[in-house]
């Protein structure tokens, strides 16, 4: 492949677009400290003070689903397979938040006061239990977190010809910097900017295709030029670009979406977001994220995938006159080609900072994440169980560090063996599926047992790989290598027999043996310790109250609601009947589903970038009359006043204090 951009960009992005991202976080963290005495004690490294709002939960959540596959994949699945590409893509990861989003809800209910997940199953299984759960938890965390930097790495180093281990090193390097530096707080700041210039260049790359680009300018010549392309590089797969029915491509989506649900419910990173928001904020922050999120691989796909894939007979195309290789495909390389046949090299820019921002907000809540886990389910359960809240800290700082290293040497041997981030998503989901089942009967089902969750969950994974091997052996004339076990038959195979394995297997061992009583689900909260170092507004982040209790019942109703509609209305039922009328789209059928597209991107857009601003006006506001100097002594006389009345000096901030004893003095 030729690199469309030169190897200074590829560094150039790496080191300066990355420290000028770590400048600034330690700037918006050192504001923060300095004018809203939010101090970096445990509590708030880890868990953000269990405050964050809707509009900032939202933002996060798009970009920690957000990985660079999502980028990469929702493109070339678009262009190898046609307009089922991105559509299929988006639905499946859609479907992961909001199933996702009903266990968000009962952790704020049973266990508000959890810094991981893992936490409550040292709480119900003891020691067995919790290595257990800890072994799937710690591996999702390691191969999710190499994942995307394999798939950053081998993106920079194809659109740019850098190295690809300089890339893999050079990425989470300033990550690494303002993640420590910042914690969870600073992560949730990062994501949203993160957020707002993927949704800027993505508005860019959309309304040029179909609005305003002499090379296609309109939905109605997109489908035209798809149907001349069909006749000169016709579909490998499918019946052609313009159809669903693509056998390949629903098994290759199911596959992905199933396997993908291990990296959500058994990997920290995502469940960090339901710890640290505010309890009335979980539902709105996870479902608007979701509706938020698939827009990104629907519109990428549908614009960049398509585009790439119908100027195939164009001298603009970067190949012309030949269709992509399979390398480049494989690399992700359709979306940044789309952009370089509308604007050049500026576009292969642009192309490459969107692919940035995913790898490093990704990354990011990936190493925050780990923290977590090392910092209170092994060092303060095993090793320091008096830990002071600067001791956890410490250790969260050095196990950011550690990770960071890590993972970049991880991704390092993933590319050296030919790994691609398919292969590795498929792997994930065979070997990890199983979690999805402990974690849910963890905290839904009190007669769930220790002896269910040791046996039954590493006898499922064993399982999926049995069912993956003999797929393999079937699908593939009896071949089994790195190639044919990647067969989009045999991975959803063993997804699909490890997932529900685990979720029979469980129950089956449980009431072989019950427990004498059933577990007493209110110890998953009463059990837990907070840190020594816990602030005013994180002990009220862990009162769950008469009200906020009825408001999330009446949520995970409406959750149970909203995923029957997408998994059986869209999935399985639209899904399935497109794939069976066995007819291309027509002309305005296409030219609706692109209009629709469109207006869904902007309305996503403008609720990301402008809904937390919205939620933070009055904390912006006071931080910009503090930095001015108008507003600093009458809060510190406000606060004095509010503390003579009957508060507890010790529940103050250190500003305060010294306000109260310089008073005296």
């Amino acid at each position: 492949m030729e690199p469309v951009l030169t190897q200074a960009y590829g560094y150039g992005f790496a080191v300066g677009l990355g420290a000028a991202f770590a400048l600034l976080m330690g700037f918006i963290t050192r504001v923060l400290s300095k004018y809203l005495g939010q101090t970096q004690n445990s509590e708030r490294f880890s868990t953000a003070s269990r405050s964050v709002k809707s509009g900032l939960i939202a933002s996060s959540t798009v970009s920690a689903w957000t990985w660079p596959a999502t980028l990469l994949s929702s493109g070339a699945w678009s262009y190898s397979h046609g307009i089922s590409g991105g559509f299929l893509y988006g639905i499946g990861g859609t479907f992961q938040i909001t199933l996702f989003l009903f266990l968000a809800i009962q952790l704020k209910k049973k266990a508000p006061s959890a810094h991981t997940v893992s936490e409550c199953f040292y709480i119900r299984f003891g020691k067995a239990g919790h290595w257990c759960f800890l072994v799937y938890c710690i591996s999702n965390n390691v191969i999710s977190a190499a994942c995307m930097l394999l798939g950053g790495s081998q993106g920079f180093a194809a659109t740019t010809g850098m190295h690809v281990v300089a890339a893999s090193f050079l990425l989470p390097m300033n990550v690494v910097a303002y993640t420590a530096l910042g914690g969870l707080k600073a992560t949730f700041v990062s994501d949203w900017i993160h957020t707002v210039i993927i949704f800027g260049v993505l508005l860019a790359t959309c309304y040029t295709i179909y609005c305003s680009s002499p090379l296609i300018g309109s939905p109605g010549k997109m489908y035209d030029l798809l149907q001349e392309v069909q006749a000169v590089f016709p579909s490998e797969t499918g019946q052609s670009y313009l159809s669903f029915h693509d056998k390949s491509m629903i098994l290759l989506a199911w596959s992905v979406a199933i396997g993908a649900l291990s990296s959500v419910f058994g990997d920290p990173g995502y469940s960090q977001r339901a710890i640290a928001a505010d309890s009335s904020s979980v539902f709105e922050g996870y479902l608007m994220g979701g509706l938020c999120w698939y827009i990104i691989p629907f519109a990428l796909g549908s614009s960049g995938g398509l585009a790439t894939r119908a100027l195939l007979t164009n001298p603009k195309s970067v190949t012309y006159p030949n269709a992509l290789t399979q390398e480049e495909v494989n690399s992700g390389l359709p979306v940044i080609y789309a952009m370089t046949s509308l604007w050049g090299k500026s576009g292969a820019a642009a192309g490459l900072v969107t692919l940035f921002m995913s790898v490093t907000s990704s990354t990011s809540a990936e190493l925050i994440a780990f923290s977590s886990v090392s910092t209170y389910d092994i060092y303060r359960t095993y090793i320091n169980p008096n830990a002071s809240g600067k001791q956890l800290v410490r250790m969260a700082h050095m196990t950011v560090c550690g990770f960071g290293l890590f993972t970049a040497v991880l991704a390092t041997v993933f590319n050296y063996i030919g790994v691609t981030v398919g292969w590795l998503i498929s792997f994930l989901g065979i070997i990890l599926t199983p979690s999805v089942s402990a974690v849910t009967y963890t905290l839904f089902w009190p007669k769930m047992t220790k002896l269910s969750l040791v046996i039954g969950c590493p006898l499922a994974t064993l399982t999926g790989i049995a069912a993956w091997i003999a797929g393999t052996y079937c699908y593939s004339n009896g071949i089994i290598d790195k190639d044919t076990l990647n067969g989009s038959t045999a991975t959803f195979i063993g997804n699909i027999s490890a997932l529900m394995s685990a979720a029979i297997y469980i129950p089956v061992i449980s009431f072989i043996k019950l427990d004498k009583e059933p577990f007493d689900m209110s110890k998953l909260n009463s059990e837990m310790t907070v840190g020594d170092d816990v602030d005013k507004e994180g002990k009220e982040a862990l009162i769950v109250t008469e009200s906020i209790d009825k408001l999330l019942n009446r949520q995970s109703f409406l959750t149970i609601l909203i995923n029957i509609f997408l998994f059986f209305g869209i999935y399985i039922v639209l899904c399935v009947s497109l794939y069976g009328i066995k007819k291309d789209f027509s002309k305005s059928s296409f030219v609706g589903l692109m209009i629709v597209m469109l207006i869904w991107l902007v309305v996503a857009a403008a609720y990301i970038i402008v809904y937390p601003l919205w939620q933070g006006r009055f904390s912006i506001a006071k931080l910009v009359r503090l930095m001015l100097g108008m507003d600093h002594m009458v809060e510190e006389k406000s606060e004095v006043e509010d503390l003579s009345q009957g508060g507890s000096l010790s529940e103050a901030p250190d500003s305060v204090v010294e306000v109260v004893y310089s008073a005296k003095k």
